[in-house]
């Protein structure tokens, strides 16, 4: 099993979506495959038009899956709703809740921390708390406006 990074990445609720699409681009341009998990539907839908027209120069081949299984996800990008497991992905991007143990899986998850919602504020706390104390790596990635500062070299 791969030893895990867990980025707690700092944004507000309202940026969000884009700072889930700028992840995405960031390690879609690494060459990596990428699991977005949403928290519903609605999300997922919504990502799923975001990363077609987010940035005119980008084109990240992406899509949602309900059933990811086995080496059918041809895509480097794949939407899921909750805990779907998708063969080979290397990054988790955290649009929605997801358990400790999932994120596991994965070399690298990120964990967007609302800073305007004290509720998912103090969730985002308890999550870090609980990965410090399994031992698995964590980054904290202070908010920044206007932009993806923890995206650059």
């Amino acid at each position: 099993m791969a030893k895990t990074t867990l980025y707690f990445v700092e944004t507000m609720t309202e940026e969000q979506p884009m700072a889930v699409c700028q992840t995405v681009e960031h390690f879609y341009e690494q060459g990596r495959r990428i699991h977005v998990v949403a928290g519903s539907f609605l999300a997922a839908q919504r990502l799923d038009g975001l990363l077609w027209t987010f940035a005119q120069a980008s084109f990240i081949p992406h899509r949602i899956g309900l059933s990811v299984q086995g080496d059918e996800a041809v895509e480097p990008v794949i939407i899921t709703l909750g805990e779907t497991p998708v063969a080979g992905a290397q990054v988790l991007v955290c649009d929605g809740p997801v358990k400790l143990e999932f994120m596991q899986q994965y070399d690298d998850v990120v964990q967007f921390v609302l800073m305007d919602d004290p509720e998912k504020r103090q969730e985002s706390r308890s999550l870090w708390q609980a990965a410090r104390d399994r031992g698995i790596r964590t980054s904290h990635v202070a908010y920044a406006s206007k932009g993806k500062p923890w995206l650059r070299p």
